[in-house]
């Protein structure tokens, strides 16, 4: 039972260290509120095509493409659409919610890409 404490101080001291941290996971699943927020846009706006957990269906295993592609890359792609061999994604840039949430939505990703949250659905912190 002494574990946890340590761990949770642990985690807390990295926060604070680290205050510039693209996102926070504790408890294996509870965001940050940025994190969060891109949750929320990722359900309703991605996951129809890109399944729930960024898994990939018709579109593409987000999880997978975070690990090659830059930040600036997943914006444009987001802003701009890409047309590729089987298929194609809509652009954005018309809507003003998934534009203004591009960098919660990177970084709710970015938690799915790197393994902080595994295939359940999140909470926020």
């Amino acid at each position: 039972m002494a574990e946890p404490a340590p761990q949770e101080d642990a985690n807390n001291d990295k926060e604070d260290e680290s205050s510039d941290a693209l996102y926070s996971v504790v408890d294996g699943n509870k965001l940050d509120a940025n994190s969060y927020a891109g949750f929320k846009l990722y359900r309703n706006w991605c996951a129809r095509c890109h399944g729930t957990y960024g898994q990939g269906m018709v579109g593409p295993n987000l999880a997978e493409s975070l690990q090659v592609i830059t930040e600036q890359e997943f914006f444009d792609v987001v802003k701009n659409g890409k047309s590729g061999t089987i298929g194609s994604m809509p652009a954005w840039k018309s809507n003003p919610k998934v534009i203004a949430g591009r960098d919660q939505l990177y970084a709710y990703l970015m938690a799915r890409s790197d393994g902080a949250i595994g295939v359940e659905k999140p909470k926020k912190q």
